[in-house]
């Protein structure tokens, strides 16, 4: 893509040293040395240069090299040539290893009397740099003549620490270090040689290794306490030369286009990236009339439309990091001939009327950019690239105040761009597959895509930002999210006209997000509300818009089917299509707050078994000739209860301990008292409830001489309870809160003795419990407040028991219930954020029960009973009594 800011041009290599050579009969191996490139010789009076790496056959002692090109444990300072490296044929390699060069290694002569230029065109340099660092800080070499005359030769404006001009194969492994690459089109070939037509390749290869910025000018003229600038602190300011890290440019005086392909794995490249490139010499951007017949018919270059085109593929793999800017300057045409567009403008392609005709246009150079297994590119300043595809887990990080244009972009596989404050990226198309994210994460964030596709589980989230295109597509779970932005969209928006759920677009927002769209909607989307709170009334949710399409269509031809339910306040909503518009359907209590509502009625079953338990003790002591005592009972009992509000599963553990005595007076009085402890468990769906429950009570039985008795009661009851729920975003909340409960039982009822052994006693029964005005918060900011409930039982029934007796004072009495009961709660109700919910729980029911009573002794006996009840809004699956009672 050819940028429409004006980018860094390219220069030219400093004018080489005039230094005389220095002529030895062999290249000396510098392993294991300390090696300088420069000396002065006080003989002569001259400073030499003794840096160039080649081998000594013997045939010309100015093709021959100083230094042997295998460095091994050496530090070498100066500037490294490998200008005679492959001369006479001899091998074109360089290994650098475990070794430190103060300095740099350049392809340029650097003497005044070198020999044909010729020599570098033969083959193609390899250069292998192995735990080893090239910091390019050499920046001059000064000198003192014999007069006392200083002198100095500066070398900083040579280039960077790699600094080639011909065909060259780089390696970078094992920790090396190295302070900016150059690589620039030195040479061309002749029309007959072997080489014509084809292209001038690079390729550089960095692992475990690090590449950073370079200088080009002077550093060591200024400083801070002492110490001067290094080539690879990276500025991250305005661009420049010295925070370029890798330097890729072409030749315009070239034939042949510039190949470079640069891979990066679990590296990190720390500066910019600079690519310059021209059409080749033999390539008219304006055309050429080949047969002179007066008509312009070709572009001429090769008929290989990649021959004519200049290209850099920076790849980074496996973990490797890159922070800098990607800059981009090329020569564009759109009057095309004999070649096929390979990129686009941003500008746009005009017509001779000066009104647009496309963007299409052949570039003189490609610049492409791809990330792959968890890389990762922090861009800084503004980037100019062709392509940008980011695979399998990577991030592109648009910093702030930088941007990216691009020609297309593409994110596979769990990938993600995230463009931060103030940056900005534009691209003709942006394609997102297989749960990848772009994100705009600030206000000041900016996306331009005349074509966004969104697929397979992606999301390209608004954030703060804004997104400007001209067509989105969502498909296969693919999700535009609106957050609570009010957003309008002015887009043409599509989705697949599949029924097929999995198949179709998602646009998802919070509850407080409103999404307009501006244009042609298509297919048939899912909608999803993301947040999910405890906060706000029914009147802030209910039927509230969150989307509103504005087509041309009277009516919208897609469809809006809701994709989830969501927790807000304390009810469910989804979104439901009326029309052009998408609202807020309300469905059903969320958990936390059916919990909550289930406390007050919870509480009560808890209540009733108590209640329970005390009458199985004086039942079973009227028949048994019980003049008081102590007694111990298990009390415990499943509930499952179903109002038209409120639904719960509840289990009940407890105990209840009492002392009693009998008095005689106009009738035999049983007085005493009681104390209760009881553990509720109650759940429905994620939410629950675990209950602690303490009581007290007072009681009385009179049985008078016709048989008729009275049992009477009062309580006073502590309910502790903590409530945890899930939420519909997989929020965790809880709240805690306690009341008091102010109870009564009557029961009155007449013993029949049909002979010494059986009984049959039919009664009437009406107990009551009033708990008292609570309020509390959720987690979640739920607020549940005047939450006080009353709830009276009215029970007719009849008990019928035999006792068989053993003899020893040792008997059995088992016995059987049947009763009606008609719970009374149905004026009860709470609010929750400011609005009142029923939460009554009332109805008929049946309730039936076995149990038995053994005598050990005159002071000693057992009893049991189970017992369920069935028809009301709380069912009693089963309930179970079993205690022990120690006689006067």
């Amino acid at each position: 893509m050819n940028h429409h800011k004006k980018g860094l041009s390219v220069s030219k290599l400093a004018a080489a040293c005039s230094l005389a050579l220095m002529a030895q009969a062999s290249a000396s191996d510098i392993s294991n040395t300390s090696y300088e490139t420069f000396y002065f010789n006080t003989t002569d009076n001259t400073p030499y240069y003794q840096g160039y790496v080649g081998f000594n056959n013997g045939q010309d002692l100015t093709t021959q090299g100083n230094i042997s090109p295998g460095i091994n444990n050496a530090v070498v300072r100066g500037v490294i040539s490998t200008y005679y490296l492959n001369a006479n044929a001899s091998e074109n390699a360089l290994n650098i290893t475990n070794s430190t060069v103060r300095g740099m290694i350049t392809s340029q002569c650097m003497t005044t009397n070198c020999a044909a230029d010729t020599l570098t065109n033969a083959g193609v340099l390899s250069l292998t740099v192995d735990n080893s660092t090239i910091d390019d800080t050499y920046e001059h070499y000064n000198y003192v003549n014999n007069a006392n005359v200083a002198g100095s030769i500066d070398t900083y404006n040579l280039g960077t620490a790699i600094t080639l001009d011909q065909q060259s194969n780089i390696v970078l492994r094992n920790n090396s270090r190295v302070a900016g690459i150059t690589l620039t089109q030195g040479y061309d070939w002749a029309a007959d040689s072997a080489n014509n037509g084809t292209s001038f390749n690079n390729n550089v290869t960095i692992s475990d290794s690090a590449l950073t910025s370079g200088a080009w000018s002077e550093l060591d003229n200024s400083g801070f306490y002492g110490q001067s600038g290094k080539p690879s602190d990276y500025h991250n300011g305005s661009a420049g030369w010295d925070d370029v890290a890798l330097d890729v440019s072409d030749s315009a005086d070239a034939v042949h286009s510039m190949k470079t392909n640069v891979v990066l794995d679990h590296s990190t490249l720390t500066g910019d990236v600079a690519f310059a490139s021209t059409f080749n010499a033999n390539f008219y951007p304006a055309g050429h009339d080949s047969n002179a017949d007066g008509t312009l018919d070709t572009n001429g270059g090769y008929a290989q439309d990649s021959l004519n085109q200049d290209e850099l593929n920076l790849t980074l793999q496996n973990g490797s990091k890159w922070v800098g800017a990607a800059m981009s300057s090329v020569e564009s045409t759109a009057t095309l001939y004999d070649v096929a567009p390979n990129s686009i403008l941003p500008e746009s392609v005009y017509d001779t009327s000066g009104h647009v005709a496309g963007n299409q246009v052949f570039q003189s150079g490609l610049f492409n950019v791809a990330l792959d297994t968890g890389s990762r590119w922090d861009t800084r300043g503004n980037s100019n690239i062709d392509t940008l595809t980011v695979n399998n887990g990577s991030l592109v990080n648009i910093t702030n105040a930088s941007s990216l244009l691009a020609d297309s972009v593409s994110l596979n596989n769990l990938s993600g761009l995230n463009i931060a404050n103030d940056g900005f990226v534009a691209t003709d198309t942006l394609s997102l597959d297989n749960q990848s994210q772009v994100s705009l994460l600030n206000e000041g964030a900016e996306l331009y895509a005349n074509q966004i596709t969104v697929d397979r589980q992606s999301q390209l989230n608004l954030g703060l930002g804004q997104v400007e295109s001209r067509n989105m597509t969502l498909a296969n779970g693919g999700t535009f999210n609106v957050g609570s932005r009010a957003y309008i969209l002015n887009s043409d928006l599509n989705s697949t006209a599949s029924q097929v759920r999995q198949e179709q677009g998602i646009v998802a927002l919070n509850s407080d997000g409103h999404l307009s769209v501006n244009g042609d909607v298509n297919g048939n989307f899912r909608v999803n509300i993301n947040d999910a709170t405890g906060k706000g009334s029914v009147a802030d949710y209910k039927n509230k818009e969150v989307i509103r399409v504005y087509d041309n269509n009277t009516a919208t031809a897609a469809t809006f089917t809701a994709n989830n339910k969501a927790d807000l306040g304390a009810y469910r909503y989804e979104a439901k299509q009326a029309g052009d518009t998408v609202v807020l359907k309300q469905r059903g209590l969320t958990d936390a707050a059916n919990i909550a509502l289930s406390i007050p009625s919870a509480n009560t079953n808890i209540w009733n078994l108590e209640q329970d338990t005390l009458a199985n003790r004086l039942s079973a002591g009227r028949h048994s000739g019980d003049a008081g005592g102590v007694w111990v009972s298990y009390t415990g009992g499943n509930f499952n209860a179903d109002g038209s509000t409120v639904s719960y599963d509840q289990d009940v553990n407890g105990i209840m301990i009492g002392v009693d005595k009998m008095i005689e007076g106009d009738a035999k009085w049983m007085l005493g008292m009681a104390a209760g402890f009881a553990k509720g468990d109650v759940s429905h769906k994620s939410g629950s409830l675990d209950q602690d429950t303490q009581s007290a009570r007072v009681y009385a039985s009179a049985q008078f001489d016709n048989h008729v008795f009275l049992d009477s009661s009062l309580s006073y009851s502590r309910f502790s309870n903590d409530l945890t729920s899930g939420m519909s975003d997989g929020q965790h909340v809880t709240a805690d809160n306690a009341t008091d409960g102010w109870g009564f039982g009557l029961k009155l009822g007449y013993d029949w003795a049909f002979n010494e052994s059986g009984y049959v006693t039919p009664y009437a029964a009406i107990s009551g419990l009033f708990q008292n005005n609570d309020s509390y918060k959720v987690s979640n900011g739920m607020n549940v407040g005047s939450q006080s409930y009353n709830s009276l039982r009215y029970e007719a029934g009849v008990d019928a028991g035999y006792t068989f007796n053993y003899g020893s004072e040792q008997s059995l009495t088992p016995f059987v219930k049947l009763a009606y009961v008609y719970d009374d709660a149905g004026d009860n109700d709470a609010r929750i954020n400011g609005d009142r919910i029923d939460n009554s729980m009332n109805g008929s029911a049946v309730r039936a029960g076995v149990g038995g009573q053994f005598n050990f002794s005159k002071n000693f006996a057992t009893y049991a009973d189970t017992a369920l009840l069935k028809g009301g809004d709380v069912d009693q699956d089963w309930s179970a009594n079993v205690g022990v009672k120690y006689r006067w």
